[in-house]
This record gives C-alpha cells, sequence and structure tokens, in this order.
C-alpha cells in the first residue's frame, strides 16, 4: 500500500513551512524458493567441502572461466577466478565479506586504500594492477 502526503502549514500557528513529500511504499515479499530447488553458491560451497578432489576440480574450473571469459579484459573477477577462488574466498583472504567483494566486482564501490591493499595482497598484486583493474569494474 502506497501513501503520500503533502505537509504544509504548521497546524498550531498557522504558519507557512516548506512544503515536504513523504511517501511510504510497500516492499514486495522475496519470492519463494521454488519446492526441491537448490541454491547454487550452497551447491559448489557443499561440494568443495567433501573432498580436497573435488575443491581442486572447482578451483581448476574457476581458472577456466578466468583464462577463457575474462582473458581479453582485467577485472577484479578475472584476478579472483585466475587464483581459482570464490568470492567468499578472496573476502576471508582479504579479511572482509562476500557481499562486499561482489560489490567491488560490479563496481558499486571505492575501496578505502588500506582495503585495496588488502585484496591487492590476497591476489598477489600489486598495487597498481588492483588499481587497473578496478578501473575496468567501474567502467564496465
Amino acid at each position: 500500500m502506497q501513501s503520500t502526503r503533502l505537509l504544509g502549514k504548521d497546524q498550531q500557528t498557522g504558519t507557512a513551512k516548506p512544503n515536504v513529500i513523504f511517501a511510504e511504499f510497500a516492499v514486495p515479499p522475496k519470492p519463494l524458493a521454488v519446492p526441491g530447488a537448490i541454491d547454487i553458491d550452497e551447491l559448489v560451497a557443499e561440494l568443495e567441502s567433501q573432498s580436497p578432489e573435488n575443491a581442486h576440480a572447482i578451483a581448476q574450473g574457476r581458472q577456466w572461466v578466468a583464462e577463457t571469459f575474462y582473458a581479453d579484459r582485467p577485472s577484479i573477477a578475472q584476478l579472483r577466478l585466475k587464483n581459482g577462488w570464490s568470492q567468499a574466498e578472496l573476502a576471508k583472504r582479504a579479511e572482509t565479506s562476500q557481499s562486499y567483494i561482489a560489490r567491488l566486482e560490479l563496481g558499486q564501490t571505492d575501496p578505502q586504500m588500506s582495503t585495496a591493499r588488502k585484496i591487492a595482497d590476497a591476489l598477489g598484486v600489486s598495487i597498481e594492477v588492483f588499481a587497473q583493474a578496478l578501473e575496468a569494474e567501474v567502467k564496465a
């Protein structure tokens, strides 16, 4: 349900006040999961945790994705995938959150220098390489 109100004069003094528009919007509920569906991130994490062989195979798959789909454009995702890491793994190594890495890869956040250094160190690249990759994310 949406409601909008326009507030004007002070009811007690009758003096004019700046008009303020106040609107309320209902937030749609989160869609229900399809019965029997499995979240892909949860599935990959489960498979990785089952054995070192699975973890190694998934890491190789991520490296293949980096080489196949990201070879022509440097990006944070490419640097991460070249290491065979998930966003969660990079976040753990850089002492930040997976959601922060996701926003960074989408070009939605500008990291502080201290955070940029942590992520560059975790990726094993110079701050200059990280900055170039970050710039590519912002332009995308």
